[in-house]
């Protein structure tokens, strides 16, 4: 989410506009104003349908964020770029029901979108029809209200019927991959939605050989490579469900008190590689030392700043049953990059996102093999 600023927080949830997201309203400007020869006032409507549009596709994904967070996702923003919003969420629906209310609840935001402005553009139209066709179609080709709401309803209309198509992973997509995983195992259920998807988009990459339109072969583009990318991210969530989160606890580390200085945490960090550190005082558990921590606190105290002053004392734990899946869940989650984890109360080790791709890596070397779809 770099490179954006905040413009709203609505429930919680920050909405954020990339600074790229200029672009699409100097193209709307350029295709209304100069293409179109309607001057400024032209370039102002288009600015102005863009802005209302970049609002719609807000709030379709503020749906998606609500459902998931709902169903215990963590959703840590939405961020308005040129191609859409995206959505950026810690941790998906456990159940394909879930996931189906999901995937579902953003094109339900456009058809309502679509109804309500549709209440408002046809009295108005209706209005215009009493006085002949030609001032009707005058007022659809002009630069007017009415106008200007018929095409935030195509738009919906448009987005809607276009998400819903059952092409992976938009989200048609993944309404079809949750009525699947609802009969089936969930990465069968995902290698056939893919196909799906990747069949559709060649569908539409050869239409847009065939007539020349360049949006279709982005569009095709677009979902044939993102369910390829969905596939991938689908077999690495099953093998994280398979690792039990002590395969990631880092071994052979060095245990500080608050004591030391950071200095001690630099010297091991050097010598042996640890970067992350369990504290304990008296025998118990009282901080986490990331390295960020540690940066952070030669950044602003110098090497013999105690580890107290800049140790974690708010980190996050994790049971030695779970998955090394839900380990990086509540990393992501916390914003930490290390974890404790424990078995009946008792401290076992840390682990690290590192130590989870390593540990993944590990399992996967030995026993088990990603295949194609």
């Amino acid at each position: 989410m770099g490179a954006s600023f905040r413009i709203a927080r609505i429930k919680g949830i920050d909405i954020r506009v990339h600074v790229t997201f200029a672009l699409a309203l100097v193209w709307a400007a350029l295709e209304w104003g100069l293409w179109r020869g309607l001057g400024l006032a032209g370039a102002l409507y288009g600015v102005v349908l863009i802005a209302l549009l970049f609002v719609c596709v807000t709030l379709h994904e503020l749906a998606h964020s609500l459902v998931a967070r709902r169903y215990g996702a963590t959703v840590r923003g939405i961020t308005l770029l040129p191609i859409g919003g995206v959505a950026y969420l810690d941790g998906e629906p456990e159940r394909p029901a879930q996931e189906f209310w999901m995937a579902l609840a953003g094109p339900a935001v456009n058809v309502a979108l679509a109804v309500l402005i549709g209440a408002f553009a046809l009295p108005l139209l209706g209005w215009r029809a009493l006085a002949g066709f030609g001032a009707l179609w005058g007022t659809l080709n002009g630069l007017t209200l009415e106008k200007l709401l018929v095409d935030l309803l195509t738009a919906n209309v448009g987005l809607a019927v276009f998400n819903l198509l059952p092409a992976f992973p938009m989200d048609g997509g993944r309404v079809l991959r949750a009525v699947l995983a609802s009969r089936m195992d969930e990465l069968d259920a995902t290698r056939i939605a893919v196909r799906v998807g990747q069949g559709l988009a060649v569908l539409l990459g050869l239409a847009g050989l065939l007539t020349g339109a360049l949006n279709l072969l982005l569009i095709a583009g677009f979902v044939f490579f993102g369910a390829e990318q969905e596939w991938r991210g689908a077999q690495i969530k099953i093998a994280l469900r398979r690792v039990p989160a002590s395969a990631a606890l880092i071994r052979g580390s060095v245990a500080l008190s608050p004591q030391d200085s950071l200095a001690r945490a630099i010297d091991v960090a050097l010598g042996g590689g640890q970067a992350d550190f369990a504290v304990f005082d008296r025998g118990y558990l009282v901080g986490v030392l990331t390295r960020e921590d540690v940066a952070e606190g030669f950044r602003r105290y110098g090497p013999t700043v105690a580890v107290s002053r800049v140790m974690t004392t708010d980190f996050p734990v994790a049971s030695a049953r779970e998955t090394l899946f839900d380990l990086q869940n509540k990393m992501n989650a916390s914003g930490r990059s290390a974890i404790s984890v424990v078995e009946e109360g008792r401290f076992l080790g840390l682990a690290t996102l590192e130590s989870v791709r390593n540990a993944l890596r590990l399992f996967s070397t030995r026993r088990w093999r990603p295949v194609g779809p």
